[in-house]
């Protein structure tokens, strides 16, 4: 059985991290909207097509330089042309997960489900303990509104960029790199080592 090479292993983590992430924010998001759902005739799931075709892009962008950084070998140097495409390719990548998938966010929350600052977050309502209040009305001792809410998840969305563009930084710095050679372990889990080796 051949080897795997360390940027493989790295990128099917990578791949792996990016649908988990991708499947919880739109499961929250769809969650939460069904649960909070108004008058205004919303129904779960409401996503923003615009935000969600973003976030795509955004995944599929990445999912391009996860590929490349497979295929490309270390040794060779880039021509004037990669350089120049490339370039433009990240300028656009970091212009899109950091300007357009958080913007596409904020239209998303402040126009199509009108969280305002007017708006209180207060959670479910009628559970007996809370004396009529909202859950988390009750258990937080300041009041939050829905568009601080929208905020704090824009920051969870430039967060997962920035995670993003450091790890992928990491997977292309050391793409070329070779796994070392596995040493045999005792039943201890101390490696075994013949007698004169160091």
């Amino acid at each position: 059985m051949a080897q795997k090479r360390p940027v493989d292993v790295v990128v099917t983590k990578f791949y792996g991290a990016m649908i988990t992430s991708t499947v919880a924010t739109f499961g929250i998001v769809a969650i939460w909207v069904g649960l909070t759902r108004d008058a205004n005739g919303r129904q779960f799931p409401f996503l923003n097509t615009a935000f969600v075709l973003s976030w795509i892009i955004a995944v599929l962008m990445t999912a391009g330089i996860l590929e490349y950084a497979k295929r490309r070998p270390i040794e060779n140097e880039a021509t004037w042309g990669e350089a120049n495409v490339w370039s433009v390719y990240v300028f656009l990548y970091l212009f899109w997960i950091y300007g357009v998938v958080p913007h596409q966010w904020l239209t998303f929350t402040e126009a199509g489900l009108s969280w305002r600052a007017d708006k209180e977050l207060i959670g479910p309502t009628g559970l007996g303990f809370t004396n009529g209040e909202g859950i988390i009305q009750w258990a937080l001792p300041f009041k939050i509104n829905y568009l601080v809410i929208g905020h704090l998840i824009t920051v969870v969305i430039y967060g997962l960029g920035l995670v993003a563009n450091v790890a992928l930084w990491s997977v292309w710095q050391n793409r070329g790199k070779i796994a070392p050679p596995e040493i045999e372990e005792s039943t201890y889990g101390r490696p075994l080592l013949r007698e004169g080796a160091s």
